[in-house]
């Protein structure tokens, strides 16, 4: 995998720090490897007949860690050599790199995190002409700052950026390449022990690639986290967003092409709200969204989700857990004539896992997505199921 070069400047820079100061530290990898079975009655989405597929993959994980007093960093490669060649299938190779760099005093922290990945993973809001299932590269940074200005009073400023770049998709391609950055700063008041208050601020820019469409967003949101009792909690978050999206085009007119541009805005509110239940074997948390999410539909779209999710310790080495659920994607209509894209998209996950010694770890999988574009009356869905053994070496010190 060939990484662009400010990516490659920020893993060097932060490669050189921790050097630097290698006399005070230690640096040491915990490697993983890997084998993976898979089946899938459609795992690519796509509308046709004969979709089924199994795989085959061995999995490569090889994180890297330098631990000092007040420094850390991290390198977290990833790998998956499967028997399906190439990008083709969300089934196939994958190769993630991130790292991460992290300061600590004692009111600041600060960290820094650049990484790139070159997958096929199921991108399950996509359905038309093999579009989840295509080859994506994504380059991605994020700098994340946190002060202590008080005992009580906290703040936050986080500043993100990411480019996406797909293959080629079997038929007509239906997702745009793009890049997005973001700034979030956040404030937070730590009322008592049980009790605290967030008021956050977030701009995001929104580009496809080559920049025929565009969409600028900004949102203020309030907080309320609360402990109700020992076992009970829940948060909330709730505000206002405003997006401006805009397209540029050209209309043939005789052997002239004149350009045009139109823009639309998108109102509304955001929100997200989530209870929990957690006891010493038993987790249980429903969630409730609605946000403004950046995706390869050529504009941010407005995403309504819930989810149900639930985790249980049958033992000290075994576990089991599930999620439902149901994200509603509504994409804005600019361009008229231009049917806007809409969809509902179900999810239900099973998995399971054995740790069967140390370092052997058994895991098994289910899963079914039923995708409803209600903007094209097509339906498709995949059932999954996978088994999965790893062995988790002893950390090595060097």
């Amino acid at each position: 995998m060939i990484l662009p070069g400010s990516v490659r400047l920020c893993l060097l820079g932060a490669a050189m720090l921790a050097s630097n100061r290698s006399n005070a530290g230690v640096w040491g990898m915990q490697p993983t490897i890997g084998v993976i079975g898979d089946y899938n009655t459609n795992a690519a989405l796509i509308n046709a007949p004969d979709t089924a597929e199994g795989h085959a993959a061995l999995l490569l994980d090889a994180p890297t860690a330098y631990t000092a007093d007040a420094f850390n960093f991290t390198v977290l490669p990833s790998f998956r050599i499967s028997n399906a060649q190439g990008y083709s299938t969300v089934d196939s190779d994958y190769s993630h790199l991130k790292t991460k760099a992290e300061w600590d005093s004692e009111r600041t922290t600060f960290t820094a995190l650049a990484g790139a990945a070159r997958d096929s993973s199921l991108y399950y809001n996509y359905t038309l002409n093999g579009a989840a299932g295509v080859e994506h590269t994504t380059v991605y940074g994020d700098v994340d700052w946190a002060r202590f200005l008080s005992e009580r009073l906290e703040l936050n400023a986080d500043l993100s950026a990411q480019r996406v770049k797909y293959g080629t998709a079997v038929g007509v391609s239906t997702l745009t390449d793009y890049k997005y950055t973001s700034l979030a700063p956040t404030l937070s008041w730590t009322e008592s022990e049980r009790d605290k208050v967030t008021a956050s601020l977030n701009f995001g820019l929104y580009n496809s690639i080559p920049g025929t469409t565009q969409s600028k967003s900004a949102s203020l949101q309030f907080g309320y986290t609360h402990q109700l009792q020992e076992l009970w909690s829940w948060s909330a978050t709730g505000g206002y967003s405003r997006a401006v999206n805009r397209i540029d085009y050209e209309i043939p007119f005789g052997p002239f092409l004149i350009p045009e541009r139109l823009e639309s805005t998108q109102n509304g509110t955001v929100f997200s709200g989530t209870i929990t239940r957690q006891t010493a074997r038993l987790t249980l948390s429903a969630t409730a969204s609605r946000n403004l999410v950046p995706t390869g539909l050529a504009y941010l779209s407005n995403q309504d989700s819930v989810a149900l999710n639930a985790s249980f310790a049958l033992s000290p080495r075994w576990s089991l857990s599930g999620g439902l659920s149901e994200t509603k994607i509504q994409n804005p209509t600019v361009q008229q004539g231009v049917a806007a894209y809409s969809a509902r998209v179900n999810l239900l996950t099973l998995q399971t896992v054995w740790q069967w010694t140390e370092h052997w770890t058994v895991t098994g999988s289910a899963g079914h997505v039923l995708d409803d574009v209600t903007s094209s009356n097509i339906k498709v869905s995949n059932n999954s199921v996978s088994v999965q053994i790893s062995r988790q070496f002893d950390r090595i010190a060097f």
